[in-house]
């Protein structure tokens, strides 16, 4: 079977994903087609799994205020201060700064302030997106709410264009037109093969010339990317653009990363971030049944995540591994990268004592960026390659970059850098990325060296104990092996609750489009609530950004969220982690599951930690405010009209002094090099980045 049919696989696509093993529903029971062929059955080729066909026919849950064809409105929040640097980001963006938050309301709950929609005439809307940043689960089901949206809601002749090959379409303006005939057949699928994507960056002003003519001359309403924070930065920046150049086109951002690093209060959650917690613990929990199982190798797992640790802090609390490095606490902790190899060794040796030469260790991809040394090295390397290029040094043979550029650094960079393995060196030295000007942290193979650098450790202390006799070094018996967790999990078949939240959010940056809002990122609340009663919300862009450098000149960006060490999703992992050291309490949670009781809601990690209580405690504060206000009417005795105002009052005082609270804690230096910020001008910025 394999031979008459592998000859069409060579050109066509006809790749199939099969997900995840299920345990409940119809598929539970299926037998493999390899099984089925050995038992000589007929088994015809199928374009489609039979997973994936199943959640074809499985239509993503909507808010209720979605179903259905009530009029929708949209309400008109406080306006939000940047996240930080506030005078310079209002410098940068002068007509879009200043932006209320919006809440997007059934018509007939709407307040008397309300707006409704659409606000953009009789024409009908034309709608254009791009999926930019890395490969997402969930992001094509935000292609299909938009084109459901714009089917019920858009007007008659409304339709969506989507730009192929990310940006690279939109400033070539090769964009195809999505029926829902076309996302069809992507809905509830990972990846983003829909429409791909490129090296997706929006930085030029060559850049903001191509989509501003591609947006007029296909005539769109508004123009809507996917993507992390780094895209949502260009689409700040792209709105403030449009809106100067008075293009009709309204700009909207949708969060989609499996990072997990675009989250705040404003975004509770990430399209791409559940799956891609469940997708690595499923492999972590295999890897550390099998640690468990042998006893005989120490498994050195780096996971991906960029510069934080989410994804790393989200599968130590779902799995219990050994040891879980996040680099947040290591910076904290001022530590070197001595300090943490010496721990490493120390928790081999303890384990050795106790006959166990095993284990299971968890490291951030952005691990080095949190070792102070590492990361000046990092950035020395970046100014020296820069300079090369300056003087036009275009060699690519890696022993004549190395040398090139070791003359360039002061004399502690230099020497680390000489002290790292070849393959570490040649490493540190790729070209940077062009989206946020960084080394490629996906490409450094932090977890052999740790594990090297273990090996080495232990085998100095042994050497030690032998020659002075003093103590006795236990046998450690150090087996590692290296595993990087990475690509397995971008392209996975969404999860449930990532599917209805990109489902969501298509429907919502439709309606911010309508609304004629612009520089807004699509966000949904509520999220541990069932899908029925999400709340869907714009968010100004301007709220979420803060100064920092691309390419030595200052621009307003959305910063990477950090892992927060007060956060209850860190204290959890605090709580169990020195007992974990010793104890085999490896937690398993099996391969993701798309249906039965397992599959609603998120992930049992970030959002249920942290957002568990939102949507009870939201709707009986408007409950209370819309008592206050009905006690309150022109009628009232004045004995309670001044009970409420004295009351009212005193509330508005504790608010202004928690948002002080918290606008000073993202302003003044903390402690981390990764928020360390302040009120800056773009000269301020230049001068201190210099």
């Amino acid at each position: 079977t394999l031979v008459s049919r592998r000859g069409g696989w060579r050109l066509a696509r006809s790749f199939a994903s099969p997900g995840p093993v299920q345990f409940d529903g119809p598929l539970a029971d299926e037998i493999s087609v390899c099984l089925r062929l050995e038992r000589g059955e007929e088994v015809p080729e199928a374009a489609v799994a039979p997973l994936a066909a199943a959640r074809l026919a499985a239509p993503p849950s909507l808010p209720s205020l979605l179903e259905g064809d009530a009029a929708l409105a949209v309400v008109a929040g406080a306006v939000p201060h940047a996240a930080a640097d506030e005078l310079f980001v209002a410098q940068q963006l002068p007509t879009t700064a200043g932006q209320p938050r919006l809440e997007i309301v059934s018509g007939r709950l709407a307040f008397r302030h309300a707006t409704p929609l659409p606000l953009l005439g009789e024409a009908p809307l034309v709608i254009g997106v791009v999926f930019c940043g890395r490969q997402c689960p969930g992001a094509h089901n935000v292609a299909v709410g938009l084109t459901h949206f714009l089917q019920r809601r858009g007007g008659e002749g409304a339709k969506l264009l989507g730009f192929l090959d990310g940006t690279r379409g939109l400033f070539g303006g090769r964009a195809v037109e999505l029926g829902a005939d076309e996302v069809a057949p992507y809905l509830n699928g990972g990846g983003m093969d829909l429409l791909g994507r490129s090296a997706d960056v929006i930085r030029t002003a060559e850049h903001y010339e191509l989509a501003e003519a591609t947006c007029r001359r296909c005539g769109l309403s508004g123009l809507v990317l996917v993507g992390g924070p780094v895209s949502n930065s260009d689409t700040a920046l792209l709105a403030e653009h449009f809106k100067q150049r008075g293009v009709p086109t309204r700009v909207i951002g949708v969060p989609a990363t499996i990072d997990g690093d675009l989250y705040c209060n404003s975004i509770e959650a990430s399209i791409g971030f559940d799956t891609a917690t469940r997708v690595y613990a499923s492999l972590v929990g295999n890897l550390a049944t099998d640690a468990a199982s042998a006893r005989k190798h120490w498994y050195f797992i780096r996971m991906m995540g960029r510069t934080p640790s989410h994804l790393t802090l989200g599968c130590a609390n779902l799995t219990q591994p050994n040891i879980a490095l996040v680099g947040e606490e290591l910076e904290a902790r001022r530590m070197t990268l001595c300090d943490i190899v010496g721990e490493l060794a120390d928790a081999v040796e303890a384990r050795a004592s106790e006959g166990k030469h095993f284990g299971v260790v968890l490291i951030p991809e952005g691990l080095i960026e949190y070792v102070p040394q590492v990361n000046a090295l990092l950035s020395e390397i970046s100014a020296a390659l820069k300079y090369r290029q300056r003087m036009g040094d275009t060699s690519t043979d890696r022993y004549k970059v190395y040398t090139a550029i070791l003359p360039l650094l002061t004399p502690p960079s230099a020497a680390l850098l000489a002290s790292l393995p070849p393959y570490i060196r040649r490493q540190l030295m790729l070209e940077r990325q062009a989206s946020d000007d960084k080394a490629q942290l996906s490409q450094i193979e932090t977890e052999r060296l740790l594990a090297e650098l273990v090996r080495v450790e232990l085998r100095k202390r042994r050497a030690a104990a032998t020659a002075t006799a003093e103590w006795a070094a236990p046998d450690a018996r150090f087996a590692p092996v290296c595993f990087y967790l990475g690509y397995q999990a971008r392209s996975s078949m969404p999860s449930t609750f990532d599917a209805n939240l990109g489902y969501a959010l298509g429907h919502a940056a439709g309606a911010l489009v309508g609304a004629g809002a612009t520089a807004y990122m699509a966000s949904a609340h509520c999220l541990t609530s069932p899908p029925s009663e999400w709340r869907l919300c714009g968010v100004p862009l301007f709220s979420l950004m803060s100064a920092d450098r691309r390419a030595g000149v200052a621009v307003a960006v959305i910063r990477p969220a950090q892992v927060s060490l007060a956060s209850p999703t860190f204290r959890r992992w605090s709580a169990v982690r020195e007992r974990l050291v010793m104890a085999d309490l490896y937690c398993n949670p099996g391969p993701m599951q798309l249906s039965g009781p397992l599959a609603a809601g998120p992930s049992p990690g970030r959002v249920q930690a942290e957002h568990a209580e939102r949507g009870r405690d939201v709707a009986e504060a408007q409950a209370i405010c819309r008592e206050v206000s009905a006690a309150c009417w022109p009628g009232c005795s004045g004995d309670v009209l001044r009970t409420a105002l004295a009351s009212l009052r005193a509330l508005r005082e504790h608010l202004d002094v928690l948002e002080e609270r918290d606008q000073a804690a993202m302003t003044n230096p903390v402690g981390s090099s990764h928020r360390r910020i302040t009120q800056v001008t773009h000269e301020q910025m230049l001068r201190r980045d210099n």
